[in-house]
């Protein structure tokens, strides 16, 4: 009966008033993922390492606040786990560790051209940032009975190319921290995921597009089928990139009191890219 009454009034997420961190949130993947949870009535705290920017994506979300600095030392983890208590008015609910992405530029490089430097810079960035902020707010939500830890990586994790070897190995690293941490946190309400996007359309690629291709009214349709078509890289098989909100759509869900039964796992928002059975 009560399965059939959920059904009948359709399903509500019931993050209304929940407390989250989205990090690297001023921009792309991040900013939908504040976006989605923000329209789903979360306090939702904006990171990014502008203050000008996520101050203007928080007041066009009507965010809780922001949080600004960076992930890679631990002092600038702490100063924005500090900042983002502070504009919740408590302790995070629902951490979504986003920030990351290429710290070097070796993606159009082979792993023996990518000095040991670089492999730790972005491993810094892409795995440790994550872990920084899982140790300052993991220990609220087991105090709490509750909370969410969704870590945003990458197709390249589970399928890596030959270029870009300390990325894909950094992003590796963050789907094993996710299963290590969900297997310890047993029986405490509190679930850790990992969110896997395979290659999503955004701002960055849309003007990539544009400039490479003379058009600045090149819709983004347009500019990933040219790109296919130029064999830049092969459409997965919905024939068509992902964007931002497909992430989130995934990550909300998570995020949700209704996923408590999911932890430890990894949810590929790919379109198909990656040809894996896990």
């Amino acid at each position: 009966m009560a399965h059939e009454q959920q059904v009948e009034d359709g399903v509500d997420l019931k993050l209304t008033g929940r407390r989250a961190l989205v990090t690297g949130s001023s921009s792309g993947i991040g900013e939908g993922i504040a976006r989605m949870l923000a329209q789903e009535g979360c306090a939702v705290v904006v990171h990014g390492r502008n203050r000008e920017r996520a101050e203007k994506v928080a007041a066009d979300i009507k965010a809780a606040g922001v949080a600004i600095g960076e992930l890679s030392t631990d002092e600038g983890a702490a100063a924005v786990h500090a900042e983002a208590q502070a504009a919740l008015g408590g302790s995070i609910e629902i951490l979504v560790n986003n920030a990351g992405g290429g710290a070097t530029g070796s993606d159009t490089r082979p792993p023996l051209d990518v000095t040991a430097s670089e492999w730790i810079s972005n491993y810094q960035a892409n795995t440790l940032s994550s872990v920084r902020m899982c140790l300052h707010a993991v220990p609220d939500m087991v105090a709490a009975k509750w909370g969410r830890v969704i870590q945003i990586s990458s197709a390249v994790a589970i399928q890596p190319n030959n270029l870009g070897a300390d990325y894909s190995g950094a992003k590796a690293a963050l789907n094993n921290f996710t299963v290590s941490l969900a297997g310890s946190l047993k029986g405490v309400g509190v679930t850790v995921n990992t969110v896997t996007p395979g290659i999503i359309m955004m701002d960055g690629l849309i003007r990539w597009g544009r400039e490479t291709y003379g058009d600045s009214n090149m819709t983004a349709e347009e500019i990933a089928n040219r790109m296919a078509a130029d064999k830049v890289f092969d459409l997965p098989p919905v024939g068509r990139l992902g964007s931002a909100e497909d992430v989130a759509l995934v990550a909300c869900m998570l995020a949700s009191p209704r996923s408590g039964f999911v932890t430890g796992s990894n949810y590929r928002v790919d379109g198909g890219q990656i040809r894996a059975v896990i």
